[in-house]
């Protein structure tokens, strides 16, 4: 069966400590390796006595019980396993656990009605204007990256589409994946983006689900989802082969939206020196962006 997302905050928390453990080399901390050594990275006991820890709390914190973690004391785990800047930012979401920055608003457009994305239809109406008004390629999305608003430039370079997961598309369509010349990065940046966005609305169901589906479809998905790689953001150019247009570079850009947390606002910058931003300029204009209808369910 595929791997699920753990039931709560604290399981989560846990799960992601043990596989950074497993995945850090006793080299990478200083202490001597050996062939002799039978756990996969470092042992309990090791990190414990790297953060300055007891044992045992550390190995409940592992087991993902609710116990109680200081930020001085998850800031010195994470100094232990080497965590990057966005893998401390995770630990210290799932470890505070964050709820979404506001309820969301009973009038939807593109999600259910059990769980939407809180806009109204007349916010995306004006997404739907930020977005016209970008000359790049840009759209908002949700959580799942479910479309909710794109420009023509969107549709007619990277065949975006209202109301369907950019991330679902990538990992089930190699038609759409093989146009990427950074396949497996892009591939593990996705994947990234999308376990964090699950750190911050830890109590939306639809991540479980969602992880469950493509780790079924996906073998790709499914070995970075049990790596737990996470990131906020982009972290390669997105560099495409246009059918058209042919070889296509951008310097990604991820925004926060204001007031509506479930969305985030993706443009993509031509990069200097490549002639995409002249290659742009011949992109017909016959796609036309339109609003996602409320009836549609997301992902």
């Amino acid at each position: 069966m595929p791997p699920a997302l753990p039931s709560s905050n604290h399981a989560r928390l846990g799960e992601f400590i043990r596989t950074r453990r497993e995945q850090t080399r006793p080299e990478d901390v200083g202490l001597p390796a050996s062939p002799r050594r039978r756990t996969p990275g470092l042992r309990r006991e090791e990190v414990a006595v790297l953060a300055n820890v007891g044992v045992s709390w550390y190995t409940w914190l592992e087991q993902g019980r609710a116990i109680g973690a200081s930020e001085e004391i998850l800031d010195a785990i994470a100094d232990a396993l080497r965590l990057s800047q966005e893998d401390r930012i995770y630990v210290h979401r799932l470890a505070s656990g964050r709820r979404t920055a506001q309820s969301p608003s009973p009038a939807v457009v593109g999600m259910n009605a059990t769980q939407p994305v809180g806009a109204t239809r007349q916010e995306v109406e004006r997404l739907q204007e930020l977005v016209d008004a970008i000359a790049n390629p840009s759209y908002v999305a949700d959580p799942f990256w479910t479309v909710v608003a794109m420009n023509a430039a969107a549709a007619e370079t990277f065949d975006t589409r209202v109301g369907s997961s950019c991330l679902e598309r990538f990992f089930t369509d190699p038609s759409l994946a093989s146009k990427h010349v950074h396949r497996e990065m892009m591939a593990r940046s996705m994947v990234a983006q999308f376990r964090a966005q699950s750190a911050k609305f830890p109590d939306d169901p639809r991540f479980d689900s969602m992880a469950r589906k493509l780790c079924d479809l996906s073998d790709a998905f499914r070995g970075l989802w049990l790596r737990q790689v996470v990131g906020d953001s982009y972290h390669v150019d997105v560099v495409y082969d246009h059918p058209d247009l042919g070889r296509l570079s951008f310097d990604p850009m991820v925004l926060a939206v204001p007031h509506l947390p479930r969305l985030r606002l993706f443009t993509y910058l031509p990069k200097s020196g490549t002639g995409t931003k002249a290659s742009l300029r011949g992109l017909g204009r016959g796609a036309q962006p339109r609003v996602e209808s409320a009836s549609r369910a997301a992902v």
